[in-house]
């Protein structure tokens, strides 16, 4: 069943319009997050440790190693094993500018 939506220029623009003012919100949140963040890092860096305990929390800033397939390399040696493992896919973008 397929629900029909009408909306006028002028509700569909103060929709936009709130979703723009939103994001700018967040943005800000995540720029005050990491502000946040990294006051507890430069604690946990002077003071040469990984954890800590803080009342209910425990805060951990570790070190993490991680083994990536670097796709490039793969791709420039062995172009043709490359393609034959691409796998197309389709998805929907959604964007305000």
């Amino acid at each position: 069943m397929k629900t029909t939506i009408i909306m006028t220029n002028t509700n569909l623009e103060e929709e936009i319009r709130t979703i723009k003012a939103l994001e700018s919100k967040l943005e800000e949140l995540k720029e005050l997050k990491e502000e946040k963040e990294s006051i507890v890092k430069k604690v946990l860096d002077e003071a040469g440790i990984e954890e800590l305990q803080v009342g209910a929390f425990t805060v951990r800033f570790q070190n993490i190693v991680r083994n990536n397939f670097n796709t490039s390399a793969f791709k420039k040696k062995y172009l043709e094993l490359y393609n034959a493992f691409i796998k197309q896919s389709t998805y929907r973008k959604f964007s305000i500018s």
